[in-house]
């Protein structure tokens, strides 16, 4: 009887155990996806977080409305690190029982009428959806007066408004207006949190809106150390909580290990230098993992270098620079000097401008107008060839806002080489900037 039972129970915890290849695809494949939380928050956006968590647990447990922008370019981890913000403060009962949540976006709520019946249903407030109040102002004060009548009831709210940008094209910015105006009046405790891409949303906020606008903004444009992008990779390629926990030990030693590699973090370091968005980041740690199987059970160094090799990174880049003028190649040269010169430090117009310039004078004997090579420099931007690193308060700093060269020198050196009829001074320039 004993050996019977000793048999079913061997059965059933066979049956229990999983594959852990298949349990690490999941786990990778989660942790790899490109869009929001993953379960776990990358090391370097801590300080963030904590700064978001302590307002949104302010405005809920001691009635302290506020508002807050965040602003970074795709990718950079603006709907991870808020979606781990609102999982970690809502566990907490107090703040559960005291906050609403309410999210909108601006893909969605095109019109404030639209943004306004989903607050209502959002808020469960179904008896005011037929009345008629008169002006959307007095709609959405009403409705939230309905949620601090001082019974067991009264709530703060939390406002997510993804898209941001896209709500300040609503007819007189009446929702940003009236929601920021009720923050600052205090009249009910909301906390105002908007995420975008754009550095200069300052610029389009009507006057009215932005003096209730509490200037708090949270900036995650690429201010991350290359140090910091290494342990983030090691951090994605982990396991964390895993059923196996010897596997999990010895899985992740082998990750450290493999990320000590020079060919790896040439790799890596090829990437970062392009762009240092969590997102582009998966993208590559995706085309590493994709051929692990119960055959090829260890990550090794070929994976990397085929990864990065099949992210066509570099053809794509390359290919774009052949349509640029002769000026906007030497603008790339400019820069690429540049960021040999700062160690991957990120420099405004004014200083790639005075590099240009002494090569121009110098080698080439032209004379050039700044307004036109800001037009060549604006044209790089706009084609992400170069990326601002922050934001400008107003259209005149715009030659100091900071940037970053998109372009590694392999691909500049390639683009040159193929690039027909280019002055034999900018190819020159270019080999003695590679090499020394």
């Amino acid at each position: 009887m004993n050996n019977v039972c000793l048999q079913v129970k061997h059965v059933v915890l066979a049956t229990m155990s999983p594959d852990p290849w298949v349990e690490v695809s999941i786990a990778l494949r989660n942790q790899l996806k490109p869009y929001g939380y993953c379960g776990h928050l990358l090391s370097f956006l801590h300080s963030k977080k904590n700064h978001l968590e302590d307002i949104v647990r302010r405005t809920a447990l001691m009635s302290e409305s506020n508002s807050v922008l965040i602003i970074g370019p795709i990718g950079s981890g603006k709907s991870a690190l808020l979606e781990n913000v609102i999982d970690t403060v809502f566990k907490v009962p107090t703040v559960k029982e005291n906050m609403l949540h309410v999210a909108l976006d601006g893909l969605v709520h095109v019109n404030d009428n639209l943004a306004l019946e989903d607050i209502t249903r959002q808020l469960k407030l179904r008896e005011f959806e037929d009345k008629s109040l008169g002006n959307f102002s007095e709609k959405l004060r009403l409705l939230l007066a309905a949620l601090k009548s001082g019974s067991s009831k009264s709530k703060s709210v939390l406002f997510v408004l993804d898209n941001f940008d896209l709500f300040c094209s609503h007819k007189n910015q009446n929702l940003l207006y009236n929601l920021f105006d009720i923050a600052q009046s205090q009249q009910t405790p909301i906390c105002v949190i908007g995420m975008c891409s754009r550095p200069d949303l300052l610029q389009v906020l009507e006057n009215r809106v932005n003096s209730r606008f509490s200037h708090q903004k949270t900036l995650l444009f690429e201010d991350i150390s290359f140090s910091e992008y290494v342990q983030a990779a090691e951090e994605l390629l982990s396991l964390s909580n895993f059923f196996d926990s010897r596997f999990q030990k010895r899985w992740n030693a082998d990750i450290s290990k493999l990320l000590k590699e020079p060919t790896v973090r040439d790799a890596l370091e090829q990437r970062f230098n392009c762009s240092k968005t969590v997102r582009d980041l998966k993208e590559l740690l995706s085309l590493v993992v994709q051929n692990l199987d119960p055959n090829h059970t260890k990550l090794n160094v070929e994976d990397f270098e085929e990864a990065y090799k099949g992210s066509c990174w570099t053809d794509s880049k390359a290919a774009m620079m052949l349509g640029l003028s002769v000026l906007e190649i030497s603008l790339i040269v400019a820069m690429m000097h540049l960021t040999e010169i700062y160690d991957g430090e990120p420099f405004n117009f004014e200083i790639v401008f005075n590099e240009l310039g002494r090569f121009l004078r110098n080698r080439m004997k032209w004379n050039i107008e700044k307004p036109v090579v800001m037009k060549a420099f604006e044209h790089l931007l706009d084609l992400e060839l170069v990326k601002s690193t922050g934001d400008a308060s107003t259209n005149g700093m715009k030659r100091y806002v900071l940037v970053r060269l998109l372009v590694a020198p392999d691909e500049v050196r390639e683009a040159v080489d193929n690039y027909q009829h280019l002055p034999s001074q900018v190819k020159q320039w270019t080999k003695s900037t590679i090499d020394g």
